[in-house]
């Protein structure tokens, strides 16, 4: 079962090698906004809300709603949903929420010019130049910001990728990528995943992905800080943040996601930021004491 992930920024989707890719391997394609919309839909959130916590903004009153882990968890639930539901491929960022234990998935980096960017911008949105520059760095900030979410120095790192579309040929009139250009990439996908399509054509941790992700989401509501696994329905959580009553958070943490389907079954640790941090007190134990007279 192909999944595909393409990374590519604001105005710099590869639309005809998409178009092609998705008519060669049957697969059905979604973009980030349709993944927010389909999000806030399933999980009645709104999408503005979604968009924000993606983009890292401020989200008031995030520490007693926990707004932003609902959101990040819930879009997990999405994307999990999408590759169950068959081939397909995500084009955008948001695909860089699926972790790495999800095998057999192939990214493609789209090096898209900027020139093509703010060209695109200026034709399809009727922006000024000035307009466009700003808009396309506005949006290129938030991608670093998710990519500091998800402890990646940058969502930009060719060793990410299995691919780069470098955009050597480019058709000035539709601004994209020459049809000859396309069919050269295509070959390649074709020959990197004809190869490996024998041991990812059933790719059985994309459900625990989905698992995973479900009890993400059904344990945002408590704030904690968690790390969230599962092998063939064998979940392990780990908190990796203090917390006030351990015994009480792991408690809740067990009587929730024992509730979630697909789970078999449930465990607890504490994780190796669980002590750092914290109120640093500096206490001089060596001060003389002094009695009030």
């Amino acid at each position: 079962m192909p999944l595909i992930a393409i990374t590519c920024g604001l105005y710099a989707s590869p639309n005809r090698f998409i178009d092609e890719l998705s008519a060669l391997y049957q697969c059905t394609v979604y973009e980030d906004p349709m993944l927010v919309d389909q999000t806030g839909q399933a999980h009645d959130l709104k999408t503005d809300l979604i968009f924000k916590s993606i983009q890292g903004r401020h989200i008031p009153f995030d520490n007693f709603t926990h707004d932003r882990k609902k959101c990040m968890a819930a879009l997990k639930v999405q994307i999990s949903e999408n590759i169950l539901n068959g081939p397909c491929i995500f084009s955008g960022v948001l695909s860089h929420l699926i972790p790495g234990s999800v095998c057999g998935i192939y990214r493609i980096m789209s090096a898209t010019p900027i020139q093509i960017r703010n060209q695109r911008a200026v034709t399809m949105d009727r922006l000024s130049i000035q307009a466009a520059d700003a808009a396309i760095a506005r949006s290129d900030q938030t991608e670093q910001r998710l990519a500091v979410h998800l402890n990646l120095d940058t969502l930009w790192d060719r060793t990410l990728h299995d691919m780069v579309l470098e955009w050597d040929d480019i058709d000035t009139s539709a601004l994209d990528m020459t049809m000859d250009a396309v069919h050269q990439a295509l070959g390649q996908v074709r020959s990197d995943i004809g190869r490996s399509m024998d041991h990812t054509h059933k790719n059985m941790h994309a459900v625990d992905f989905n698992i995973s992700s479900r009890v993400d989401a059904a344990l945002a509501g408590l704030g904690h800080h968690l790390i969230i696994e599962s092998d063939s329905g064998h979940v392990l959580v780990t908190l990796d943040k203090k917390v006030m009553n351990l015994a009480r958070a792991q408690k809740e943490i067990m009587d929730i996601a024992c509730m979630i389907p697909g789970v078999k079954s449930v465990k607890t640790k504490i994780g190796p930021n669980f002590y750092k941090g914290g109120i640093a007190r500096n206490l001089n134990l060596t001060a003389p004491f002094k009695r009030k007279t």
